[in-house]
């Protein structure tokens, strides 16, 4: 498994205990609150061991008038992720988290679409 894989799988999880979460963009029938795990890269740095860089965007969208349950949800996958040490055959070290919220009118509905970048260090778990 590759590192990148390895930490969506991480945070796919964390984020499906408290909210839906998605790995695409879900059908507009879908409930209000989501999570999209989006978009993620990486670099790494290969050596005796392996070790780099990813980063992960999530994307959590949900009504406007329901902001005060958006930042909730969006303090739960913030604190949760820097307790994300395990990914599977990597060590994980939370480096920084990023997040942006942006109106959303493109649905009838006026939404808050919040963007969360997470940048994490890693390392090969040795065998």
């Amino acid at each position: 498994m590759t590192p990148n894989h390895a930490l969506f799988r991480r945070l796919f999880a964390i984020s499906n205990i408290r909210v839906d979460t998605y790995d695409f963009l879900p059908d507009a029938k879908s409930a209000y609150p989501f999570v999209h795990i989006g978009e993620n890269n990486g670099s790494d740095s290969p050596n005796k061991d392996l070790f780099g860089r990813i980063r992960q965007t999530v994307h959590l969208y949900g009504l406007r008038t329901d902001r005060a349950n958006l930042d909730d949800i969006s303090a739960y996958l913030e604190s949760e992720v820097k307790r994300a040490h395990d990914g599977y055959d990597y060590h994980l070290y939370h480096v920084e988290t990023s997040k942006q919220i942006i109106p959303d009118n493109t649905d009838v509905q006026p939404l808050l679409h919040i963007v969360l970048d997470f940048t994490f260090d890693y390392t090969k778990k040795e065998n």
